[in-house]
């Protein structure tokens, strides 16, 4: 009996170890920042164990913020008030005034005007004397020197305070021009040296440069041989020249990938398997065989067999060259389309966004519904003309950036063929990060065909489509055009326009609300902006993040017209609609 009612008062007593817990903090005297950051620089926190030693840790801690942030005579310091609960944490900050800086520069230049860096950098004279953005300034002039050949640059910095005005002076030592001497690789076993330097672009007796050492090793990552790129600037008996070296790490260079899933509307299944050797012929070429199949439950079915063989650095230049055969078979409606197309191209890169080319194609088409002029069959030879800038800082998920693709189409006329038209498309897609975890992100989409010589029309397999997962949500695929073929239409003009707005939270989900708004016409109706041709739709998604890109399951309505019952649909796919 003792024992229960000692167990009872121990239970409904106060903890022993409350005494020795902290309750509160508080902050007191801290009139430009928030308590809530400074209570991000501190350790002692609310509920755990209480430890004088970290309290003179934090006070120092504040001391030093305060400073460099540009309150020199700023002082810190604690006091600590027993409660019922535990101990109350007061920190009291005493200020002070604030330094301005009243003078820049910038001494010890020999080669470039000292206005030229001064108008590089984001300091100017009226800021407060904060200490990051010091350290900015000192690693814009030294990158802007090594990006100009001067590998040995360093800096002094100099402060001087006078009533609150700080004149700063950036003593700037140059050190000589250094050129490439040697070009080395360590680390590789299966990619040979030629192919890893001829792919960074870099030569020997070229001037120093880290910009261009950075571009090289982004390129290296590009190629997808290599697991770690690094590189190290090694001195020579001569100060004005250099070893540059690149250390690799790298990965399988052949892989085979299978894969399922499920998309709708249309409801189909999708399988697909693919193989790849990222260096074949040790050349550091690359070939790719890959089929898929994606069967509906209504006995439709969608097939293709795709190769592609790639060749960096042709001829030993910077020009990629690739041939693209493949094969596709679709039946849908009891609509059957057969293709066998083989495109061969030449392209250019300008550093990692910017990307020109060409190719030639040779497209087979065979269908059971009557083209123009009654055939069933029909040859196109074309080429096209392309350029991309693509500035996204992320494939799957990007928060910032743009990207802006443009072609133009020559069919028939000299190529030959049964086809004469011209058809070109631009696509430009926006994103901008508002806040820390939203994406705003936009794409408008505008393209034309026009039939030439004796062609009456553009066959409707080369004409636009829009509807369903990635351009009109809330629509059938392929739903709005002036053709038709079986349910699917079809158009000689496209307008699109997508707006999003993303979360970007970096765990698992994201949601997203977007609007989509397109149609395809005849050019005429294009041309005129007849905006009654438009279709409208929104709805809301999640996206789950997966290492292969986000799968999204988004819920959109049509907005104008809907039909009688019409609840919307469902879209589920692979990847951001864009």
């Amino acid at each position: 009996m003792f024992n229960i009612i000692l167990i009872l008062t121990f239970l409904s007593s106060p903890s022993l170890s409350d005494s020795t817990k902290v309750s509160k903090i508080y902050f007191q005297g801290n009139h430009t920042f928030k308590s809530k950051l400074l209570s991000k620089i501190i350790s002692t926190r609310p509920k755990e164990l209480f430890d004088e030693f970290y309290l003179e840790k934090d006070v120092n801690n504040l001391t030093l913020f305060y400073q460099n942030q540009g309150f020199k005579e700023a002082e810190a310091s604690y006091e600590v008030k027993p409660s019922a609960k535990g101990k109350l944490i007061y920190y009291k900050i005493a200020e002070g005034a604030r330094t301005k800086i009243s003078d820049i520069k910038l001494t010890g230049i020999h080669s470039y005007s000292a206005n030229k860096l001064l108008s590089l950098l984001e300091l100017k004279s009226g800021d407060y004397l904060i200490t990051t953005k010091l350290d900015d300034a000192e690693k814009i002039i030294i990158q802007w020197y090594k990006n100009r050949g001067y590998p040995y640059i360093s800096i002094e910095r100099k402060i001087l305070i006078n009533n609150n005005q700080a004149t700063v002076d950036f003593m700037i030592t140059e050190g000589n021009i250094a050129y490439i001497k040697e070009l080395k690789v360590r680390g590789n076993l299966k990619v040979s040296d030629e192919v890893i330097l001829r792919t960074t672009e870099l030569k020997t007796g070229k001037k120093f440069s880290l910009e261009k050492l950075e571009l090289a090793r982004q390129k290296l990552y590009a190629t997808r041989l290599f697991e770690r790129v690094s590189f190290y600037i090694l001195d020579t008996l001569s100060k004005d020249s250099l070893v540059v070296r690149f250390d690799v790490l790298e990965l399988p260079i052949r892989s085979v990938s299978f894969g399922f899933g499920v998309q709708t509307p249309p409801t189909r299944l999708l399988v697909s398997s693919e193989w790849e050797h990222l260096n074949f012929l040790s050349k550091g070429h690359d070939l790719l065989f890959s089929l898929s199949y994606a069967p509906t439950f209504s006995h439709d079915w969608q097939g293709e067999c795709k190769n592609i063989y790639r060749i960096y650095n042709i001829f030993k230049t910077p020009i990629i060259f690739t041939v693209q055969p493949s094969f596709n078979y679709d039946l849908t409606d009891s609509v059957k389309q057969t293709k066998m197309n083989i495109e061969a191209g030449l392209a250019r890169y300008f550093g990692l966004k910017f990307n020109i080319g060409t190719y030639l194609r040779y497209l087979r088409f065979w269908s059971n519904q009557a083209l123009p002029d009654s055939l069933h069959t029909s040859t196109t030879n074309s080429q096209s003309f392309y350029l991309q800038y693509d500035s996204r800082d992320n494939f799957f998920t990007p928060e910032r950036g743009l990207f802006l693709s443009t072609n133009l189409q020559i069919a028939g006329k000299f190529y030959g063929g049964d086809n004469n038209f011209y058809k070109t498309n631009t696509e430009l897609i926006l994103f901008k990060k508002i806040l820390q975890q939203f994406v705003l992100a936009g794409r408008i989409m505008n393209g034309f065909a026009v039939p030439y010589n004796k062609t009456p029309a553009v066959p409707y397999y080369e004409e636009f489509n829009i509807g369903g997962n990635n351009g009109l949500r809330g629509y059938n695929e392929k739903a709005i055009g002036p053709d038709s073929v079986g349910q699917e239409h079809y158009g000689e003009a496209i307008s699109n326009l997508n707006i999003e707005f993303r979360t970007h939270f970096k765990k698992l989900f994201d949601f997203v609300i977007f609007s989509d708004i397109g149609t395809v016409t005849d050019r005429a109706d294009f041309t005129d902006i007849n905006l009654d041709t438009y279709q409208y739709s929104a709805g809301a998604g999640i996206r789950v993040n997966t290492p292969f890109g986000p799968i999204r399951l988004d819920y959109a309505k049509r907005l104008k017209d809907p039909p009688t019952g019409d609840w919307g649909k469902i879209h589920l796919a692979i990847l951001n609609a864009f």
